[in-house]
């Protein structure tokens, strides 16, 4: 009977070197699929997913694996290709290197063009303190790990707020109504800086809408402690105006002998402590047009091993818009995260905007919803153009994914 010839097996490996064969290699039989990868010379480089050796005068060979089956092949590169292949390799090496050093460069002059109490208003920032010489700002650049803590304190995700009963250093005291005239210079948050109250309490106690501005000779009512002077609407029950602004009874009583709870009178004025007034609800706005997540909410491995506090979204230098309406608590340098904007939205959230190029706005402005805070950028630790956006709630980092409708690309959800 004719011998069968071996099968080869689907599953084992096999390669074939595509250089010239000898003589006995002529004669000899196919080698079987499982014969190990014979020893090879020379310099060799593992890539993972593929394997090269170089075995001198420009003859290279290379290996991958594919479905199972290890490949092979042979690559020769004459002298004069490896020339150019060497030059080239050197003149991308001098530009990439050339450009991170630009770009560092840069930052620095970004950082000393603004003034020593930084954009800011609290100086530039250096590794948990605030600095007001630029002595050392490509070292405070380089602290990445100190910027995050600032950030996280901006943020008020590490801040430790130490919560000072107000109520019961003025409880002996009754709750007025001041009256307050308008003078040049003066803005809602100075004014209630001045009285030590919060500008909502100024706000909704003289009628103002959120965006209001305060014009000289305007007067302003002005409560002694936080809350506001709440006038009483056709068909309004004490209990819902106090369930809707989070009132307990007891502290309204205390502030509010004189009312009949079981009878309010149209137009009557009443106190709600520590109260504010309820805007309109809005939505989260996505704050670039491009609505493309690169880098994800949660653990990472790239650049770096750490926890990403927030998205990483597509934007190459295009206008950044406000997520909601707010007002602006930090604009300046944050270290690892280039030019960075930080928004206040209420007691509850905050919004941050970092690595951008541009920036306009101010320290105590009240921004709306949409409006534009800058442009994106690639300052500080970033590889590329991009936002990076964050929220806090409560202190405490949260997935923006949770809050910003119509995202799409790589997000974790948390």
């Amino acid at each position: 009977m004719p011998s069968e010839k071996p099968r080869k097996r689907a599953d084992k490996d096999f390669f074939v070197l595509n250089v010239k064969p000898t003589a006995a290699a002529s004669a000899a039989t196919v080698l079987p699929a499982q014969q190990a990868k014979p020893a090879i010379a020379g310099m060799r480089i593992n890539l993972g997913f593929a394997e090269i050796a170089y075995q001198g005068k420009g003859q290279f060979l290379y290996f991958y694996k594919r479905r199972g089956t290890l490949k092979s092949g042979a690559l020769h590169i004459d002298r004069k290709a490896m020339v150019w292949l060497l030059l080239a390799v050197t003149c991308l090496s001098v530009s990439l290197s050339f450009g991170l050093w630009k770009k560092r460069q840069n930052a620095v002059k970004l950082a000393f063009s603004d003034a020593k109490t930084g954009v800011g208003g609290v100086g530039r920032l250096e590794s948990g303190k605030v600095i007001s010489e630029a002595s050392d700002i490509t070292g405070e650049i380089a602290q990445f790990e100190g910027d995050e803590k600032i950030k996280d304190q901006l943020m008020g995700v590490l801040e430790e707020r130490e919560q000072v009963d107000k109520a019961g250093e003025k409880g002996a005291q009754k709750v007025q109504k001041l009256q307050y005239k308008v003078k040049p210079g003066d803005t809602l948050k100075s004014v209630a800086k001045k009285y030590k109250v919060k500008p909502e309490s100024i706000s909704g106690s003289s009628r103002l809408n959120e965006f209001q501005e305060i014009s000289v000779g305007q007067t302003l009512s002005i409560p002694t402690r936080d809350g506001f002077y709440y006038i009483v609407k056709k068909n309004e029950r004490l209990a819902n105006i106090l369930q809707a602004h989070k009132v307990p009874l007891d502290k309204f009583m205390t502030e509010n002998e004189h009312v009949n709870i079981d009878l309010l009178d149209i137009g009557e004025e009443i106190f709600l402590p520590g109260a504010k007034p309820i805007r309109h609800a809005e939505g989260w706005l996505i704050p670039v047009s491009s609505r493309v997540i690169t880098s994800g909410y949660g653990y990472r491995r790239w650049p770096r091993s750490a926890f990403h506090k927030g998205l990483d979204l597509k934007a190459f230098y295009v206008p950044v818009r406000a997520a909601k309406s707010g007002t602006i608590t930090y604009s300046g340098w944050l270290g690892g995260y280039g030019n960075a904007i930080i928004v206040q939205h209420d007691e509850t959230y905050k919004t941050l905007y970092a690595h951008l190029s541009r920036r306009h706005v101010a320290v105590g402005q009240r921004v709306r919803r949409g409006q534009v805070l800058g442009r994106t950028g690639d300052t500080g630790y970033s590889f590329g153009p991009h936002l990076h956006f964050e929220i806090s709630k409560n202190g405490e980092n949260v997935n923006p994914v949770k809050f910003l409708k119509g995202l799409r690309g790589r997000s974790k959800k948390h």
